[in-house]
């Protein structure tokens, strides 16, 4: 899909364009979001929030965060056991103590 919009727009992607996109996505996202909440203005069409915008913009986002792993060649599961998952045992003994609180 990535390669498609870039020959049909006659976009080159270099290395700050994969980043740029994927803020690009996540502005869209944060828009539809508020537009969601009655918190920004209507679309361009005049549409307010609805669902499936949202998701859409998701999965936009997503896609773009793809095409940026790809091309950065980051072995993302790898990064999420390394900073997320090598935590996991304390949290879980923290799980007891929640109510202690």
């Amino acid at each position: 899909m990535g390669e498609i919009y870039a020959r049909r727009h006659n976009i080159r992607r270099s290395s700050d364009w994969y980043l740029l996109k994927l803020t690009e996505e996540l502005g869209e996202l944060t828009a539809e979001h508020l537009r969601m909440d009655g918190r920004a203005r209507q679309g361009p069409d005049g549409s307010v929030g609805a669902r499936a915008a949202l998701e859409n913009e998701a999965a936009d986002l997503f896609g773009q965060f793809v095409l940026y792993l790809r091309a950065h060649d980051i072995d993302i599961e790898a990064a999420i056991e390394r900073k997320w998952l090598r935590h996991l045992d304390q949290y879980k003994s923290l799980e007891g103590t929640r109510d202690a609180r």
